[in-house]
């Protein structure tokens, strides 16, 4: 199963992870999809919702970036400055 990850960011034109990553993932044998995700200006955390429903793994917050992951995580959450990981 090819395990999906994400550079997110606004704007996000700039960024050259996942050229970095692919490559990286390729040289050591690890099936994955990292993506670039504009990321809306006002609704990150739904954003990262979204990705994460998909079946994100994990994410990147590019820089500069006008995402406010400060709108992250939401109330409750168990993880200070990112998502929980997803369960299997």
């Amino acid at each position: 199963m090819t395990d999906k990850y994400a550079v997110i960011g606004n704007p996000i034109g700039h960024t050259k992870s996942p050229m970095i990553h692919g490559s990286f993932a390729q040289a050591t044998g690890q099936d994955i999809d990292y993506s670039a995700i504009e990321g809306s200006l006002e609704r990150f955390a739904d954003d990262v919702h979204a990705f994460r429903k998909a079946g994100g793994r994990g994410m990147n917050v590019t820089a500069p970036s006008s995402c406010r992951p400060s709108h992250w995580p939401p109330s409750g959450s168990n993880a200070p400055n990112s998502p929980a990981p997803p369960t299997r």
